[in-house]
């Protein structure tokens, strides 16, 4: 893969993680290579199953078994997170990075209160929870939640709040690069709304670099920066939002985007993905979206297609048949 261009905090090389299961190994992440600029959000999509969250808890060493990390490095820092032990993983998370999962409700201690929980995060890293009352306000202020919320139990708050209280403990002591792992699922539309816009708020605010998982497309039009399309554990586009609206280079891209209901346009014109997601496959040495893409030919079949760099910049597409699906799909520019 062509390097990209950037002022990367994170690059994540040749990455292949698995499961162990009943029928054998199976492979998630395929030899994924990525970069994350500092003080942007990078989206990361796809459908489920294609590796999002496996993508996440590896580059944050968190993947438990039956999963495992075959092979690869991710670069944070100058410093490689696969090599590091977990003495020095348990000093770099929650300082120089952190994470906030989709379920909020287990991230959080069912039975001790909200600023015991925040006293825990202080301790682990050595600091004085009573002098750093402040900090604690300050962080809960940030994600728009009152101050009482402190003196509560998790079961005593609503699910949104939950979710604004883990945020508030990742931000606690300031990292550098917070990983958001479809952080809203399970909210209410309009509580999903303002945890969104209050992201994009405090991102800009302080300019943390932010990885923001989704399966929902136009989530991740409305908070992203740049935007990686994983398909099969493979990143198969990465570029500016932009050029992914615009000007999608590869099929799976352009249906997904299709394929999101929009004011003016009928059902009958919305594009249908057909078939369902598929694992790396190793026996295909082809393209792995083959089976899928109404736009194939004969020859994606023959090799596996490398992630290379369009002639814009920062703009990266994995299709041997690029701008010839295009061009089948009817489309002129």
């Amino acid at each position: 893969m062509v390097a990209m261009s950037g002022n990367s905090i994170m690059s994540v090389r040749n990455l292949s993680v698995g499961y162990y299961s009943d029928k054998g190994y199976v492979r998630i992440i395929n030899n994924l290579d990525l970069d994350v600029t500092e003080g942007k959000i990078l989206g990361i999509a796809g459908e489920s199953g294609s590796g999002k969250s496996t993508l996440a808890q590896a580059i944050y060493r968190s993947l438990k078994y039956p999963g495992e990390i075959e092979s690869g490095e991710v670069i944070f820092q100058g410093k490689d997170i696969m090599k590091m032990t977990q003495t020095e993983l348990r000093r770099i998370r929650a300082v120089d990075i952190s994470f906030v999962p989709q379920a909020a409700m287990n991230a959080l201690n069912p039975v001790k209160k909200i600023l015991y929980q925040f006293f825990d995060v202080l301790i682990a890293h050595g600091k004085d929870p009573e002098q750093n009352m402040d900090k604690i306000k300050e962080s809960v202020r940030m994600v728009r939640l009152d101050e009482s919320i402190l003196n509560n139990f998790p079961h005593e708050l609503s699910g949104g709040m939950k979710q604004r209280t883990v945020m508030a403990m990742s931000l606690l002591l300031s990292p550098k690069l917070v990983i958001f792992d479809e952080p809203t699922t399970g909210l209410d539309v309009l509580i999903e709304h303002d945890i969104l816009k209050d992201i994009r708020k405090i991102q800009r605010d302080t300019n943390i670099s932010v990885i923001f998982i989704t399966h929902d497309l136009s989530i991740l039009y409305e908070m992203s920066d740049e935007i990686g399309m994983l398909y099969a554990g493979e990143l198969v586009e990465k570029g500016r939002y932009e050029e992914f609206l615009n000007n999608p280079m590869h099929p799976y891209t352009y249906l997904l985007t299709k394929s999101i209901p929009r004011i003016g346009v009928s059902r009958e014109n919305i594009v249908k993905l057909k078939g369902t997601p598929t694992n790396y496959n190793p026996e295909n040495h082809g393209c792995q979206f083959i089976s899928r893409c109404p736009f194939s030919e004969s020859y994606c079949s023959e090799s596996h297609p490398d992630l290379v760099q369009s002639d814009e910049e920062d703009h990266y597409y994995r299709c041997v048949n690029f701008p010839g699906w295009k061009r089948k799909a009817g489309i002129t520019k």
